[in-house]
């Protein structure tokens, strides 16, 4: 072994760690703009998702279907509205508007 060639490696691999630490350092963290609060590029909108749901009748009674914007599973519901699926997300069932003139 060549004690040159050791030094030479030793020597690259030190300038690729201090490059990349002077990269490391660059890059800092930046605290939220407050005050652009809900107008910025993702406004925040206090309106649940929506989910239109199939209706499923069953023996006892009528349920609603509806695919859960969250986890994508389908999800029971025994009413329309505001709901919660098993999964803890928050969304609306609404069907769709019956088309106007449509018997």
């Amino acid at each position: 072994m060549n004690p040159n060639n050791d030094e030479a490696g030793m020597l690259e691999s030190s300038r690729l760690r201090e490059s990349n630490a002077a990269v490391a350092a660059s890059i800092v963290p930046q605290a939220p703009d407050e005050t652009h609060e809900g107008n910025g590029l993702f406004p925040v909108d206090s309106q649940p998702p929506i989910a239109r749901p199939l209706v499923l009748v069953t023996r006892g009674r009528v349920e609603f279907l509806g695919r859960c914007p969250n986890c994508q599973n389908m999800h029971r519901h025994t009413h329309l509205g505001k709901v919660t699926g098993p999964c803890g997300a928050e969304y609306e069932l609404q069907p769709k508007a019956k088309l106007k003139g449509a018997a």
